[in-house]
This record gives structure tokens, C-alpha cells and sequence, in this order.
């Protein structure tokens, strides 16, 4: 197997971890690492034993990217590697795009806490994309080589190395170097030598997946045809070393839907996006036409602007996925928020009727005046 330089194939550390997942007994089997099917968009599909994944990709949902994250991060030390494999592409129509902008993959970490949509484009997250971009903060540098179907791409993060982590990439077996150093101290990610946050999983960094139309297999473990890079053990080991962090689950009849009630620019859409920041152990999902733009990735600029006809098209096609949206919402256990007008009473006993088990908040925003009725 491809070697990473001379610094990053030394021996793991074996000193202990504080701040990680509570002591277990040495003979109880390690837990799964698998995807997330509480760490997704709303339109991701996970499948083969939580291992494969992919999203919606007919109509408006061939434009959208969706992301997803596994089941354990690491956080407090460990060298840990995890592979993807690119199984197929979706066929799609969108017009008028290029080939190379409809099926597109992008493998790296984030941070818990950060958006699942924007892997390689938050500021605890890094991405290493199919066009042989690596990129963090919405800043994209060449990196190695272009990937897609049949290739296996390895994301390698160590959080030994001293003064900097990193993380770098392999594709097919060949080591494409470190992509990039970074802080990862009580002063930079805080995943090492560092407190744990309120929100466990803000505390640790989780293997993410980005996807626009195409169908990925991962690999935590050996069991799952893992081949480490030398010197990093599988992801699944975090676990057993004491380096791991779970992320959120949910249980549908402990969740809630709040569905907000007012005229267009009466501050709905601000007081929900202010609600979301607040309240962030509920994780909300807020479900609007918004919510499909960002997936699009339209720039805010577009939508302010209202570039004629593709702009027009783009919003046809939000309406239509916020449906779809609704409809698969109501079966899948998180929390959220309809930012809608919602004004008309029969529009909201249609919407809400498929959210049986959920408890329902209704939000009345006026100026000057905030009501919330509970059903």
C-alpha cells in the first residue's frame, strides 16, 4: 500500500485520551462505523447495511449536492483512515450543463457541528473534490488528480502530529501527499488537548461524504475492503483506542415540527434561521425554498438579483423538491421547521397531518409579536 511521507508513516502515539467516549470493556465488540442517517441532508439515501450512499437525483434534485456524515468521529489523538469507493453515476437530465458539472463527489472531515452540505466550504471542514480540488473554507487549490467511477479515494487524518494535524489523501492505492496542516489544539478545532463542547460531536472530526448524482460505497474497516495508508489504522479503531465521539441520533416521538405563520417579509425566515443558531442540540432542519437554493449551491447574489429565466427555472424547481422534501420529512426522524407564509388554515392541517408522532409548535410572527400555539 502507498506510503505517505517519512513524518506520517512513523508508529501511532499510545498515550492516553482524555475527553473521549466513556471506558468500555475490552471484550465488548467495537460499534459499527457506518453513515449517518441522522447526519444527513434530508434527501440522502443510506443503504447497503449503512454503507452505501447516495441522493435523489430525478427532476429539480439532479442540481442539489447532498451530504452526509458517519456514525463515530475522532477527536483527542490516533492516525485514522477511511476509504470511498465510486460505484456509478445517476443518469440525470439538466439542462444546460456540462457533463463534468452532473455527477460530482467530494471526500473528506468535518467538524459535528458544521453544515452537512458544505463539506470542504465551512470552517472545520475539508474536502478533497472529483476535479482534483482540495478545499476548505470555500477556498479551492489543485491537489492531486481527478477521480470518479472505480476509483477508491482513502481520506487519512492524523491528529498526532506535533505542532500541526493533517490530512491527506490516496486515490487507487498511490499517496497524494498532505493536503494540508492545520490547528487542531483548544485554539484551532478543538479536538486535541481540548475540552469537550456541550455538543459532543462539535468536539470531534467525522469522514463526510458530499455527492451530486453519483453512488458511493464507504470503508471504515478492513471487514468493509479498507486498505489503510501505512501508518494510519482503519476509522473503525477509533473506537477501541478511546479516540471516538458518536454522533446525534433522534427518536421520531421525541421530535418536533414547528411550522411558522405570517405574511411574506414579516421576519420569518430571519427569526427561524436566528431560532436554528439558538437552539442547536435540536439540529433543525429548515425546510424552504432557501434550504433548496443552498443545496443548489446559487449564490446569494443570483437570488438577489433575480437573473431572469434561470433564476425563474431554478425556483420552479425549489418549489417542486420543498414538496418532495415535506412528504419525506414526515418519515424521517429530526427536527424541523416549515418556512413558509402559511396563512391559509387548510394549507396547514394538509402539511402537518403526515407529522402524526411529532410535537407540533406553530410560530405567529408579527411585527412586534411572536405567538406559539402548541398542538
Amino acid at each position: 500500500m502507498a506510503s505517505p511521507d517519512d513524518e506520517s508513516a512513523q508508529p501511532p502515539s499510545k498515550r492516553p485520551r482524555r475527553d473521549a467516549e466513556p471506558e468500555v470493556d475490552a471484550a465488548e465488540p467495537s460499534p459499527r462505523v457506518v453513515l449517518n442517517p441522522a447526519d444527513c441532508d434530508l434527501d440522502f439515501d443510506v443503504g447497503g447495511g449503512g454503507l452505501r450512499g447516495s441522493a435523489l437525483h430525478e427532476g429539480g434534485f439532479a442540481y442539489c449536492w447532498s451530504g452526509a456524515r458517519a456514525t463515530v468521529g475522532a477527536r483527542g489523538g490516533g492516525r485514522y483512515c477511511f476509504g470511498c469507493r465510486i460505484v456509478a453515476e445517476q443518469p440525470v437530465e439538466m439542462d444546460p450543463t456540462t457533463s463534468g458539472e452532473r455527477h460530482l463527489c467530494r471526500i473528506g472531515v468535518s467538524r459535528g457541528d458544521d453544515p452537512v452540505g458544505a463539506l470542504g466550504e465551512s470552517q472545520h471542514s475539508f474536502g478533497f473534490g472529483g476535479t482534483g480540488k482540495f478545499s476548505h473554507q470555500r477556498r479551492f487549490v489543485n491537489y492531486g488528480v481527478k477521480f470518479g467511477v472505480g476509483d477508491t479515494v482513502v481520506c487519512a487524518v492524523d491528529l498526532d502530529s506535533k505542532p500541526m494535524a493533517s490530512i491527506g489523501f490516496a486515490r487507487n492505492g498511490e499517496w497524494l501527499g498532505i493536503a494540508r496542516h492545520f490547528d487542531a489544539g483548544e485554539k484551532g478545532l478543538g479536538l486535541v488537548d481540548a475540552p469537550l463542547r456541550p455538543m459532543r460531536w462539535g468536539s470531534a472530526l467525522f469522514p463526510h461524504v458530499l455527492l451530486k448524482n453519483v453512488i458511493v460505497e464507504m470503508q471504515f474497516s478492513r471487514e468493509d475492503g479498507l486498505l489503510p495508508v501505512d501508518g494510519y489504522e482503519p476509522w473503525a479503531s477509533a473506537f477501541s483506542q478511546r479516540n471516538s465521539v458518536f454522533g446525534p441520533s433522534f427518536e421520531q416521538n421525541k421530535c418536533e415540527v414547528m411550522m411558522m405563520v405570517g405574511l411574506p417579509a414579516s421576519g420569518k425566515s430571519t427569526w427561524a434561521e436566528k431560532w436554528v443558531k439558538e437552539h442547536q442540540e435540536k439540529r433543525y432542519i429548515l425546510l424552504g425554498t432557501n434550504l433548496v437554493l443552498e443545496q443548489m449551491k446559487v449564490p446569494g447574489l443570483l437570488r438577489k438579483n433575480n437573473y431572469g429565466e434561470r433564476f425563474e427555472r431554478l425556483m420552479d424547481y425549489a418549489t417542486w423538491i420543498f414538496n418532495k422534501l415535506l412528504t419525506r420529512a414526515a418519515n424521517t426522524p429530526r427536527n424541523f421547521i416549515i418556512d413558509q407564509t402559511n396563512v391559509y388554515k387548510n394549507a396547514r392541517i394538509r402539511k402537518l397531518r403526515p407529522f402524526a408522532n411529532y410535537r407540533k409548535v406553530s410560530c405567529k410572527r408579527e411585527k412586534g409579536n411572536d405567538r406559539f400555539p402548541v398542538w
